[in-house]
């Protein structure tokens, strides 16, 4: 099977995505402040999503949110891909670091991503006030520091 990544700006056809991997994203809710853009991962033969995730820059920070793999494609690295892809686009924009909150911290460790205190993130999480916060679900505010080009 080939793949092919896409940007796209429709935030609204990927909510379902989100919705479905457990995402803390309700249908109703508006597209995040400060989209620059989402990475939408395709079966090329079919059309068929295999996940997306999305680029932020709010506050003066660039964030990491929403990447959701469909279930059927989880374990087969494209989450790996769909990171990557985010964090290098960062990276082009001059990015000096990336925030995420993660629900799996030990999936972006393998990036490079280190945990923080949830108050030095630049966004507001609202992680402690969620009911699934410490049951079942234990997120944490990451950054990833990008190496100064010499």
């Amino acid at each position: 099977m080939s793949e092919k990544m896409i940007c796209t700006m429709d935030y609204a056809s990927l909510v379902e995505l989100f919705v479905r991997a457990g995402l803390e994203i309700r249908p109703e809710d508006p597209a995040p402040e400060g989209l620059l853009t989402c990475f939408e991962l395709l079966e090329e033969e079919t059309g068929a999503r295999i996940g997306a995730a999305g680029l932020v820059y709010d506050k003066g920070a660039y964030i990491l949110r929403c990447v959701a793999v469909e279930e059927e494609y989880r374990g087969k690295g494209y989450g790996k891909r769909l990171v990557r892809a985010v964090m290098d686009e960062a990276e082009k924009r001059q990015a000096d670091r990336i925030w995420l909150t993660a629900k799996v911290p030990g999936f972006y460790r393998k990036f490079g991503f280190t945990v923080v205190p949830m108050e030095d993130a630049p966004f507001e999480t609202k992680c402690i006030t969620c009911p699934q916060y410490h049951n079942g679900c234990d997120s944490e505010v990451m950054v990833y520091y990008y190496k100064a080009k010499r």
